[in-house]
């Protein structure tokens, strides 16, 4: 199984030169629903400049957010990852977060700052977070679709998160593919693969399509849904072949549809899965089919046929 890993960013601090003697102070937020409007205004407002749809505000980014913000200013660092080792993508997770997605984190801290946080503190971190090229790329990422923000101040230090989260963006460029193109990209990836291997080309058959077909089907409940006999995937009427072999993968954070770049990575996971093209069928497979699917969170997932009448 192919995963897109979480997306990690650099980290942005605004400071004010000193040293302040101060005590304890409890945590405040401010008008916290208010503030994390502000900031999803923000980041739209960039988005539009840039041509990008508006994120919409997410309950489970804004509380991974504050929680987060919470817990540097609890613990005093300020890192995507907690001293407990704790990433962006496990809060993601925690929070109730799709695994098939991608996430985004952009932080900031600020020492000297008035507290509770107000809207121009949220401004200026805004503003901090465009002049900076890598949290720049997640405000403006065309992968994410939800946003989430948490702030917190205790004394006169600040802490802000920003979370992202979404399908991916795929390879951005392509547009979505049809069942009929994505097999021909499929049976040109395959025979590429095989060449390389040599091994000669397969063909397309279309009772093996609506094999794959069934493998994504049965499979959607887990590899145990799979027939004992794989044969029984096979429409009726089609008879002759004498052996079988099933290849399924899927991939995380690739968008909402179907690419040649989504597919192309699927079948170079498999050619590596086995020696002398074993993963592609191997050197008694004559013909080939495919299905592919993207269930619009991320994940796309494929399923090969490879069959042969030896």
């Amino acid at each position: 199984m192919i995963k897109s890993p979480e997306i990690r960013r650099l980290v942005f601090t605004t400071a004010l030169a000193g040293t302040f003697a101060v005590p304890a102070f409890a945590q405040e937020t401010g008008d916290l629903p208010a503030l994390r409007l502000e900031a999803l205004d923000l980041t739209n407002a960039a988005r539009e400049e840039a041509g990008l749809p508006e994120l919409a505000p997410s309950d489970l980014l804004d509380q991974a957010a504050q929680d987060h913000a919470a817990d540097m200013l609890a613990r005093g660092y300020h890192d995507h990852v907690s001293p407990d080792g704790e990433t962006p993508f496990d809060r993601f997770i925690a929070a109730g977060g799709n695994t098939w997605s991608v996430s985004g984190e952009n932080i900031a801290t600020c020492e000297g700052c008035s507290v509770p946080p107000d809207a121009a503190r949220v401004t200026a971190f805004h503003d901090g977070w465009m002049q900076s090229p890598g949290h720049r790329e997640n405000i403006l990422s065309e992968g994410f679709d939800s946003f989430g923000f948490g702030i917190v101040g205790e004394g006169s230090r600040v802490y802000a998160v920003q979370t992202f989260s979404g399908a991916g963006a795929g390879d951005g460029i392509t547009e979505g593919l049809t069942p009929e193109a994505a097999r021909e990209a499929a049976l040109a990836e395959v025979n590429e693969a095989r060449a390389a291997e040599n091994l000669d080309p397969l063909e397309r058959s279309d009772a093996l399509d609506t094999a794959a077909g069934r493998v994504l089907e049965n499979t959607a409940g887990g590899p145990d849904a799979l027939p004992e006999n794989i044969f029984d995937l096979l429409p009726e009427g089609s008879t002759g072949w004498t052996r079988l072999a099933l290849q399924v993968a899927s991939v995380g954070g690739s968008g909402a549809t179907i690419t040649r770049d989504n597919i192309a990575m699927i079948i170079s996971d498999w050619a590596a899965a086995g020696e002398a093209g074993q993963g592609l069928g191997g050197p008694d497979a004559s013909h080939m089919g495919f299905a592919v699917e993207a269930a619009g969170d991320g994940r796309t997932s494929a399923a090969a046929v490879f069959a042969g009448r030896q």
